[in-house]
C-alpha cells in the first residue's frame, strides 16, 4: 500500500494527502515530486537565523560542559578503583577462608590422632594397679548446687 502526497496548502501549510492507494507488490509508476509537490520549501529568514544561533555555543556553556565531563570521568575512575579494590579484597578473603578451612582440618586431624593415641583402659589399669587408686564410695561424693552452670570454685579443702 502506498500513499501519495501532493504538497502543502497555501492557507494552513498542512500536507495534502491523496487517497490513492496502490495494491500489489510493486508500484506502477514512480513519480518524483518536484517543485509543484512541495519538496522545495522556502525557509523564512527568522527560522534560518534561529537555526544558525542554535548551532553556536557560547564559551561559558562550553566550559560548563567541559567541567561536567571532567567530573563525570573523575567519578567513573574513582568508581572503577573502588570496584577493583573490592574485587581484590574478595579474592584475599577467599584465600584466607581456604587457609582457615585447611587449618581447621589439620587441627581436627591432630586432635583425632591425640585422642587415638591415649588408651583410656591403659590409664585405668595403671591407676588402679600401680598407683592404688579406687573408685569413690557414696560417702566420699559431695554434691553442690551451683547457680552458674559453667564451673565450681573450690575455696576450701574438702576432707
Amino acid at each position: 500500500m502506498a500513499v501519495r502526497t501532493t504538497g502543502r496548502t497555501k492557507r494552513t501549510g498542512k500536507v495534502k494527502v491523496n487517497s490513492e492507494y496502490i495494491y500489489g507488490n510493486a508500484a506502477k509508476e514512480l513519480k518524483e515530486l518536484g517543485a509543484e509537490g512541495g519538496s522545495s520549501l522556502r525557509i523564512s529568514h527568522q527560522t534560518r537565523r534561529n537555526r544558525e544561533r542554535a548551532g553556536h555555543m557560547s564559551l561559558p556553556y562550553v566550559m560548563f560542559l567541559t567541567f561536567a565531563m571532567v567530573c563525570t570521568v573523575a567519578v567513573c575512575i574513582q568508581y572503577l578503583m573502588l570496584r577493583s579494590e573490592v574485587t581484590s579484597r574478595i579474592k584475599e578473603i577467599s584465600v584466607l577462608e581456604t587457609q582457615l578451612s585447611e587449618l581447621k582440618a589439620e587441627n581436627d586431624d591432630t586432635e583425632n590422632r591425640i585422642k587415638g593415641a591415649v588408651d583410656l583402659e591403659e590409664i585405668k589399669y595403671r591407676a588402679m594397679n600401680e598407683l592404688g587408686m579406687q573408685y569413690a564410695n557414696e560417702d566420699q561424693i559431695v554434691a553442690y548446687e551451683c547457680e552458674d552452670t559453667d564451673y565450681v570454685r573450690q575455696l576450701v579443702d574438702i576432707e
